[in-house]
């Protein structure tokens, strides 16, 4: 552990990452029963008010790309296969979209139109052109073999790709985002329900701030909430880093997307306890983990030996 005049840093070391003890994986297995809050208050002390009786405890889930050895495993990827418009169409999108969402915009005013029918002969009205500027494309891109290409018409035909991506064998609903950006979960057990924060989208930053700002307020007022600390690896592999006895957030995005005032902001995070990872030089694994506390806070060492919570009230 490390310390400073202000803060204490315990530094989790990948060896001692390791699989879920029972009690743990117990845990994870029943989180498929949780569902999401229905709603709540826009306000992180209302918020606190609203979830202290419901038996809270957070998850914050780190992730490591897929080793490349994998990408070809269908134990580690799923295939999916996509649909795609043909040529043609997709030249008459990019040249005239915006026209053509003009005149489709003017239909809509008075009519309606079920299965894309009026739509599908307006993108055949711009064929002519579409099929010009394709042409000229051929051209350019197959300057030797464009008249044979062009002869055989393939542009005309719908098309189709395989997208390759990473298998989450995670338990729901720590597995239904399939992202290697930090997330953290926010569950109430009583009550049966959980949040997602993360900084991928708006919606999920204003999680994020709302229920990261409540449990630390929960924590202020001495509520217990355990924070486990998972990593998923780059052999889909998950792993857990440390159980901590009290709340830790991961800051990324903290205080965004919400209508909290910065001085209460401020003021929680100030006595808050915060997660990071350090990656390798090229990104592909995580090296450590480390727990930031202020000073005068209660934080896990080796030991689990702790110290005595002392933080400031409100302003």
């Amino acid at each position: 552990m490390n310390l400073d005049g202000t803060t204490a840093t315990q530094t989790i070391r990948r060896a001692r990452f390791r699989a879920p003890p029972p009690a743990v994986a117990d845990m994870l297995l029943s989180l498929s029963e949780y569902q999401p809050a229905p709603d709540w208050p826009r306000d992180c002390r209302a918020l606190a008010d609203h979830v202290a009786d419901a038996g809270p405890f957070a998850i914050i889930l780190f992730s490591e790309p897929l080793s490349p050895e994998h990408w070809r495993r269908r134990s580690h990827t799923v295939m999916r296969r996509i649909e795609l418009d043909s040529e043609l169409d997709e030249t008459v999108c990019r040249c005239f979209d915006p026209e053509l969402n003009t005149r489709m915009a003017e239909w809509l005013r008075d009519h309606r139109d079920p299965g894309d029918i009026h739509l599908r002969g307006l993108v055949r009205e711009y064929y002519p052109q579409a099929r010009a500027i394709l042409r000229a494309e051929y051209q350019e891109r197959y300057p030797r073999a464009w008249k044979r290409r062009w002869a055989e018409r393939g542009y005309l035909r719908p098309r189709c790709k395989v997208e390759c991506r990473r298998r989450y064998d995670l338990p729901p609903p720590l597995g239904l985002w399939g992202t290697e950006v930090p997330q953290q979960f926010y569950f109430m057990r009583r009550s049966g329900t959980y949040e997602r924060g993360c900084s991928t989208s708006s919606g999920s930053r204003e999680v994020h701030s709302y229920f990261g700002l409540a449990f630390l307020e929960l924590m202020r007022r001495g509520v217990s909430i355990p924070c486990h600390i998972l990593v998923y690896d780059k052999h889909n592999q998950l792993l857990l880093a440390d159980t901590l006895p009290s709340f830790a957030l991961h800051a990324g995005a903290m205080g965004s997307n919400c209508a909290e005032p910065q001085d209460t902001v401020q003021t929680l995070m100030h006595s808050a306890r915060t997660v990071r990872v350090i990656e390798d030089d090229d990104g592909s694994g995580i090296l450590e983990v480390q727990v930031t506390a202020p000073r005068t806070m209660e934080i896990n060492d080796r030991n689990h030996k702790s110290r005595t919570l002392r933080v400031r009230p409100y302003p």
